[in-house]
């Protein structure tokens, strides 16, 4: 392009439009990045709009695949599977029981997540069942204050049951991830007594 087919001087943008331009796009990225990325990729929702769009549960679903997936490579290269329960023992002394019945149903495709809120070494027995189906599950914990943590104890594929013991390795949040692959609505019961502060419904 020659200097003649230059636009003049007068038609370019000033400075100060071209600082207020940035200054909305970055705006308006932040407003995107708050309302529609972090809870639909992250499950991050600090104003709430996520849970009403129905995008933080989309977000917490990514992030259990992707808890799924570095747990079953983690236990293709330890060359094994994930401790599994033994028989429930008694509760230790001086603990605080606690007794729960939770119903969690799930739609097809749909998956949800209950956790038991406990401190490290604390145990509580459970029994869950699967009416209308089987069920792909993911018993695991989570530490508190270390969001990347990350602790498998079992996991199953199409199963219809299953109960036991779980012990927390840590101090956190400590349950169940159930996905619903079975093609029909599927409801699960699950019981749980034993040494634990809290019962939570992450969905």
């Amino acid at each position: 392009m020659s200097l003649s087919n230059l636009p003049p001087l007068e038609d370019l943008p000033s400075a100060k439009t071209l600082r207020n331009a940035t200054a909305t796009a970055i705006g308006v990225a932040a407003v995107l990045l708050t309302l529609i990325v972090l809870p639909a990729e992250y499950g991050v929702d600090p104003t709430g709009a996520g849970r009403v769009l129905g995008l933080t549960e989309m977000g917490e679903i990514k992030q259990q695949l992707a808890r799924e997936a570095a747990a079953a490579e983690a236990a293709e290269a330890s060359g094994g599977a994930a401790p599994a329960a033994t028989a429930a023992p008694e509760a230790m002394p001086g603990a605080v029981e606690k007794a729960d019945t939770v119903l969690v149903s799930l739609e097809p495709s749909a998956g949800k997540e209950v956790k038991l809120v406990m401190r490290s070494g604390a145990t509580a027995r459970f029994a869950w069942t699967a009416t209308g189906g089987n069920v792909n599950f993911d018993m695991h914990g989570d530490s508190t204050g270390a969001p990347n943590s990350y602790i498998p104890y079992r996991r199953g594929t199409g199963v219809p049951a299953d109960s036991g013991v779980i012990t927390a390795a840590m101090d956190g949040s400590h349950g169940w991830f159930w996905r619903n692959r079975s093609g029909r609505d599927v409801v699960v019961r699950l019981v749980v007594t034993g040494d634990y502060s809290e019962l939570k419904k992450m969905y």
